[in-house]
């Protein structure tokens, strides 16, 4: 596997050729219609292309790119044409269709740069054209909106090439709307409803942009203030094998992979360059340049796995067929969705990233836990990573554990809650009380909601060998209201979880959701042991041992799916009665 970010791109922006019609709009490939805005974020692509690859593709690449941004203008320009396509049923193929013109923006701007640069002959037309643009009409959204902050970025070039009918002032009143409330730079966050991680980062990204394109108005305290305190957060929720822990919405989007890479290059970018500017040895700066360099190649590790074998790349992080739809949220397309990611990257390229740092195998200890809003912890440590989620939001993710990751280049993990596809209900690594004896109906801890008694807390250490952690204690919704506790501890030979009802004692089982199939052709396989189950995927290898004697295990290899692929379970009746589990997944081979 390449270890050229160029390459990775040049496969990734190829894959989609046969569907670019003459007039330089993608259609999707499945649905065969412009999806979005994957038209805007092609030509881009093809731009930083042309820059970045080979002298002899050049002009083909720059032509491309000149299509692709003449049609992306025509559907920017116009908001009087139909909205492209927005929504996609895996139930029965219909599509609907709403007003995505805010994203396009950015990418717009940044591909007529390079065409000017490069002595297009059409720049003048289409710098009149751009300017020409009404945004109040033309997009959508407005701040504090997570989609205002795509179109924000991108008009602030527009004011930069003198564009614009708006100033430094108007973005610096558009910002303050972001700051009052839900862009927070203190805590390094970007609070949308839902609390997911992935548009945090994908706001944040937009917000890092306006930074490295010159913004210098009132707001850049406060920006550069969260460029230090979302580096921390962004640095604390990538998981150990590059991907970004699940929570909520457009989790396991390989978008998000490619945000990282451009962010983490940013952040590396800023950080060096401030230390420059100050002529001091700063050592806390240096330190988070490092650190963001080594994040974006561990981002970008896991990103190029998501390339389907002679076919498009994957806009999840799985590469089963894009008709199946694994993975995908009901406005995923391959068409927008996999050139948006493709474009992140490309992003990254033009601001230097080579892939050159790379990622360490043993990452040192940390733990990061939030309270209110999100109430959500990971802790990693060497190879293992672990991420909890005390507030899932029901359509998306389990209670519990919703990650457990082992490092980069491999595909076994445990990553994302499982769904039963015929119920919807969804499974995490975790326990089941039992009633009715062996193979007896289960009360599904994941599936239940529970308060907590007190914030998440890392735990002590080191202790026991315990390099990080963290520990919830909580009480089940409902007239039960079965106290629960929650401890996770990664240690070097594997992460270690004990979970308990204190006090309600019961029959136990353990429940091994597992990734099967991420279209690989791989297939993972389970054997059973003595104290649990052993998880083969190729030449990759997991173990999870239960203390407790096993009595049953039940596989069922079908039925079930998550981000990463299709799915199996493993179902363990644990022997006698409990009120608390301890088992440990651990990497063998």
């Amino acid at each position: 596997m390449t270890t050229d970010p160029v390459a990775v791109l040049t496969t990734g922006v190829d894959s989609f050729s046969p569907y670019v019609q003459e007039s330089g709009e993608l259609h999707d490939p499945v649905f065969d219609e412009p999806t979005q805005y994957g038209t805007a974020y092609h030509a881009y692509c093809q731009a930083v292309l042309a820059e970045a690859g080979p002298a002899e593709h050049r002009a083909g690449r720059l032509a491309r790119a000149g299509r692709g941004l003449d049609a992306a203008l025509a559907h920017t320009e116009n908001p009087d044409l139909p909205p492209t396509g927005a929504s996609f049923s895996r139930a029965d193929g219909s599509v609907r269709r709403s007003n995505h013109r805010d994203f396009t923006w950015p990418p717009i701007l940044k591909t007529f740069r390079v065409l000017r640069d490069a002595g297009d002959e059409r720049a003048t037309e289409f710098a009149d054209r751009i300017a020409a643009v009404d945004i109040m009409r033309s997009f959508r959204s407005r701040p504090p909106s997570n989609w205002a902050s795509v179109w924000l970025s991108g008009e602030w070039i527009r004011i930069r090439e003198g564009l614009s009918p708006f100033s430094t002032r108007d973005v610096d009143e558009w910002l303050a709307i972001f700051l009052t409330d839900l862009l927070r730079p203190e805590d390094g966050f970007y609070f949308e409803p839902g609390k997911p991680n992935s548009y945090d980062l994908f706001t944040r990204l937009h917000v890092a942009d306006l930074l490295a394109e010159g913004y210098d108005g009132r707001h850049r305290p406060a920006l550069e203030r969260l460029m230090e305190t979302g580096l921390d957060r962004s640095l604390a929720v990538q998981l150990s094998d590059g991907s970004l822990a699940s929570a909520h919405r457009s989790a396991g989007q390989t978008w998000t992979l490619g945000a990282q890479v451009a962010y983490f290059t940013h952040a590396r970018a800023y950080f060096t360059a401030r230390q420059v500017a100050e002529d001091t040895e700063n050592t806390e700066d240096t330190v988070r340049a490092d650190r963001a360099a080594e994040a974006a190649t561990r981002a970008y590790v896991s990103m190029r796995r998501w390339q389907r074998p002679g076919a498009t790349f994957s806009p999840v992080e799985n590469v089963l067929p894009e008709g199946w739809r694994v993975g995908y949220e009901a406005y995923t397309a391959d068409g927008h969705y996999a050139n948006l990611a493709l474009a992140f990257l490309a992003t990254a390229v033009r601001a230097g990233f080579t892939a050159d740092a790379a990622p360490a195998t043993d990452r040192p200890p940390a733990t990061r836990v939030e309270h209110a809003l999100t109430f959500r912890g990971v802790a990693s440590a060497g190879r293992y990573s672990v991420a909890v989620n005390a507030d899932p939001a029901p359509a998306y993710d389990g209670f519990g554990i919703t990650d457990l990751t082992v490092g980069p280049d491999r595909y076994l993990q445990f990553a994302s809650s499982v769904r039963h596809v015929e119920s919807g209900r969804f499974l995490n690594l975790g326990t089941a009380l039992r009633s009715g004896g062996v193979r007896g109906g289960l009360d599904v801890l994941a599936q239940r909601t529970f308060t907590l008694d007190a914030p998440i807390e890392p735990l002590d250490t080191p202790s026991g060998g315990c390099r990080a952690g963290l520990r919830l204690r909580g009480r089940a919704d409902g007239d039960d209201a079965t106290p629960y506790h929650l401890e996770v501890g990664v240690h070097d030979d594997g992460v270690h979880v004990a979970e308990a009802t204190p006090g309600v004692v019961g029959e136990r089982s353990l429940l091994v959701p597992y990734l099967r199939d991420p279209g690989t052709g791989v297939h993972t396989e389970v054997e059973r042991t003595p104290d649990g189950v052993r998880l083969v995927h190729g030449t990759e290898v997991l173990a999870v041992t239960v203390e407790a004697p096993v009595l049953t295990m039940v596989h069922l290899p079908h039925g079930f799916e998550n981000r990463r692929g299709l799915c199996g379970l493993v179902r363990h009746d644990l022997a006698g009665v409990h009120d608390a589990v301890r088992f440990t997944v651990a990497v063998e081979r």
